[in-house]
């Protein structure tokens, strides 16, 4: 333990010494994500406040054949505008997000009480135009219902009648189980983080340690090889630890310091404590791999060319159980990734996560970690590592 304990500070000062290099790292990598997504939901509250308070034009054809209407919605923060020669080319060429066409047919079909035809055009590819459709479909929606109720009660007919079903809903999510659902993002983000938090240190102290020679001078010490390797892991994962103790940081004081642009995106300290905890396997899982892969790798080139592989690895299973959620189960506390996922996802709602889960998640994560390790281990140990080959 002395030996291993030597290596690691040895390996942590040389890399405190290069303070550019770290402030670097955790700027990029623990402080990037929560700036971006600050900023993102900033500027996204911001624009849609501002499309739903503004005033909104909108072209409308046909306007003198439902003068109540367009009245109506006048009294609605919305500019009636004349319409475009050809609605189609309007709408493709962006000089209008929605236009409103009142057919020739609307006053007879009001006057016979029939369903009296506008159409409403818009391209549903652009997301630009999702506000405006939606206040134009809210509004319609709102008139026709205000309308069909005052024609059945002229005829003497209780609208209530209209709808067969009283249905009343009961949203049983939690504050918590909300919380949750707002941050579907931040599991990824964070087993990322601690993934490849100590990729760069643990690049230089092997694959860049061979590319300088100075790695074989250290093997030839009176000490295993093992217990040199672990010295750098041990030197690598603090610094991976430090960088998911800055981001979730980040995270806790950025959703603590814009509650009113992410009303719902809450993480309490006790929440941000079993989240750390529960992403040390990972980070030394990640580790070890980049251990046992940079010290196949002759140079630093080499190595980060594995980076673009490894960066897959935690984005697979995020997406895929982020498009299509399914029940968690038993086996999945035994699989890299998805078990931090979903033990992540379980903090953040707030739900209890059963002894038997901890202790798969547990024993499946260190001993995969292990193995890794033990590999590493053994290519430490070989004559073409001290030789440098």
């Amino acid at each position: 333990m002395t030996l291993i304990l030597t290596v690691m500070r040895k390996e942590w000062r040389d890399l405190m010494r290069d303070r550019r290099t770290v402030l670097i790292g955790l700027a990029m990598g623990a402080l990037l994500a929560p700036a971006l997504i600050i900023g993102m939901n900033a500027y996204a509250a911001e624009k849609r406040t501002k499309q739903l308070e503004s005033v909104l034009k909108l072209p409308v054809a046909g306007a003198e054949f439902a003068p109540n209407l367009v009245t109506w919605l006048e009294q609605r923060n919305v500019d009636v505008v004349d319409p475009p020669a050809d609605i189609a080319e309007a709408i493709e060429a962006q000089e209008h997000e929605v236009i409103l066409e009142i057919t020739e047919n609307y006053p007879a079909q009001w006057y016979a009480q029939e369903n009296a035809r506008v159409n409403v055009y818009y391209d549903g590819s652009r997301e630009s135009a999702r506000v405006a459709r939606a206040r134009i479909d809210g509004m319609l929606s709102q008139y026709s219902s205000q309308k069909g109720r005052m024609r059945m009660l002229s005829r003497g007919v209780d609208p209530g009648s209209a709808s067969a079903l009283l249905v009343v809903r009961n949203d049983l999510a939690t504050e918590a189980s909300r919380a949750g659902q707002a941050l579907l993002f931040l599991p990824y983000f964070l087993i990322l983080t601690a993934f490849l938090g100590g990729a760069y240190f643990v690049i230089d102290v092997t694959a860049g340690e061979r590319e300088r020679e100075s790695l074989e001078s250290l093997l030839l010490v009176p000490a295993a090889a093992w217990q040199i390797m672990v010295g750098k892991i041990g030197a690598c994962l603090g610094f991976g630890l430090m960088m998911i103790t800055v981001a979730l940081l980040a995270f806790k004081l950025s959703f603590s310091f814009a509650p009113n642009l992410i009303v719902e995106m809450k993480l309490s300290w006790l929440a941000t404590g079993a989240i750390a905890l529960s992403l040390i396997p990972i980070a030394l899982i990640g580790v070890s791999l980049l251990t046992l892969l940079a010290a196949n790798a002759k140079t630093v080139k080499e190595a980060q060319s594995y980076m673009s592989v490894l960066t897959l690895l935690p984005i697979i299973p995020t997406f895929a159980l982020m498009i299509n959620p399914i029940k968690t189960q038993l086996w999945m506390y035994a699989v890299p990734f998805v078990s931090q996922n979903q033990l992540i996802m379980a903090i953040l709602r707030g739900e209890a996560v059963g002894a038997l889960e901890l202790a798969v998640y547990a024993v499946s994560q260190l001993a995969i970690a292990a193995i890794i390790l033990s590999l590493a281990a053994w290519r430490y140990s070989s004559e073409r590592m001290a030789l440098g080959r």
